[in-house]
């Protein structure tokens, strides 16, 4: 397995479009409500989320005070197949910390151990690192040196330290990808395919679906934290 980080140079095209190719792949892994491809909704977040991604790859080279940076998994035999990947922001006022915004490894190269080489090579580099991850992965980060420390939204906060970094990242704001005129080309398309009703529809379920979410991940960590307490 090849790992290679990208943090100051461009990301070459190639790598960069399997990257996003990657992340169009697993939408329903990635997002944060796990919006499901059986929504009608799920074209929009389709197009939204690998924007998402590009942009923050395109900070990795072109805009300073703004760190983004990337470790990529290259297969051994075909060396410019893209693997898998971590995009993490690093934080500038505290050099051994980094929030992880996604991370995936190819459907086809699972459970080769890929994903696990990716995150001790990211704590290697950053020994305080934080994610947010669905209820079924806290296992595979807690092998990695993880721990559950909060819930956040639909997500179980995991740190490798018992509480999170003081310092601050710089998160994209994605609202404006989902008010922009791409965003809402698509969904006049699927109001034209699907009907408005089907659509205000699929709004409410998807909407159900993230509260039943946000429920589970709080009742997983008051759980999760009790028993740690009840252990001590």
């Amino acid at each position: 397995m090849i790992i290679t980080r990208y943090d100051t140079h461009p990301i070459p095209y190639g790598v960069g479009d399997q990257v996003i190719q990657l992340v169009a792949d697993n939408v329903t892994e990635l997002s944060l409500n796990s919006v499901p491809p059986s929504n009608l909704l799920y074209e929009v977040f389709r197009w939204a989320l690998p924007t998402e991604v590009g942009v923050y790859l395109s900070r990795i080279s072109e805009e300073s005070g703004k760190p983004v940076e990337l470790l990529v998994a290259f297969d051994e035999v075909e060396t410019e197949v893209v693997t898998g990947f971590v995009l993490y922001l690093p934080v500038a006022t505290h050099p051994e910390a980094c929030g992880v915004n996604y991370m995936c490894v190819r459907q086809s190269h699972r459970c080769r151990g890929i994903g696990r080489e990716l995150m001790r090579a990211l704590i290697g580099l950053y020994p305080h690192t934080e994610l947010t991850c669905t209820i079924k992965k806290v296992p595979f980060y807690e092998s990695a040196g993880m721990q559950v420390i909060d819930s956040h939204n639909t997500q179980i906060v995991m740190n490798t330290r018992s509480e999170s970094t003081k310092g601050m990242m710089q998160i994209l704001n994605v609202q404006p990808i989902y008010d922009s005129p791409e965003a809402g080309a698509i969904y006049d398309r699927l109001v034209q395919k699907w009907g408005l009703k089907e659509m205000r529809k699929a709004e409410k379920q998807l909407a159900r679906h993230t509260d039943q979410l946000e429920r589970q991940a709080r009742e997983y960590v008051e759980s999760r934290l009790k028993d740690r307490q009840a252990t001590v």
